[in-house]
């Protein structure tokens, strides 16, 4: 995860993030997105982050590539929401990254609609979760107070356990035990059945 300021702009970066693209967080704070966003990607990736900047959208989540350390490059599903001022305006955008593995697009592969959907719910429930677990972090690593860091630690785990199940999410067959509930036809996830270990 990572914040950027409204000049696009990272402000912060937490360790993951850092790890995915081999570099230090001193070298991501103060580089703009555009200087890791592989070239093909860059301007679908500018053109939505104006468009949320301007509140055309409330978030968007893409499949692209962004450019690690060592020059190569890495495809990701990144999600982005905008925190805003009291005007409107963007403030600072919040970016949840993983590494899209199985996930790259295919040319020609569209999803079935539970799967949009399921994926839409997902996406909202991550959405959610990510300024929770990048401040959490941040407060883990930079707290004075052992009793404030611990107790971070403890809501940064269970924020973690709760992406970790929304991955495992991702990967159910769509067709089981799932209903589509109320006007907006969201699914029903109290019928997943839980993953087998």
């Amino acid at each position: 995860m990572a914040l950027l300021d409204s000049g696009g702009r990272i402000a912060q970066a937490n360790i993951a993030f850092c790890e995915i693209l081999g570099f230090g967080r001193s070298e991501l704070v103060g580089m703009g997105l555009t200087k890791i966003t592989h070239s093909d990607d860059a301007d679908t990736e500018a053109e939505h982050r104006m468009r949320l900047a301007v509140g055309e959208i409330d978030r968007y989540q893409l499949a692209q590539r962004l450019i690690r350390e060592d020059g190569a490059a890495t495809w990701v599903l990144m999600s982005v929401s905008a925190c805003r001022e009291t005007s409107g305006s963007p403030e600072y955008y919040v970016i949840q990254v993983e590494s899209a593995g199985e996930h790259v697009p295919t040319s020609g592969a569209a999803p079935d609609a539970l799967t949009y959907r399921v994926g839409e719910a997902l996406h909202e429930i991550g959405n959610a979760l990510t300024p929770l677990m990048v401040n959490t972090q941040l407060i883990v690593e930079q707290s004075k107070s052992d009793d404030i860091g611990d107790l971070a630690r403890v809501i940064f785990n269970a924020a973690r356990r709760i992406a970790f199940t929304l991955r495992r999410l991702r990967d159910i067959e769509a067709a089981h035990s799932m209903a589509l509930l109320g006007k907006g036809r969201m699914p029903d996830l109290r019928m997943v059945a839980p993953p087998e270990d």
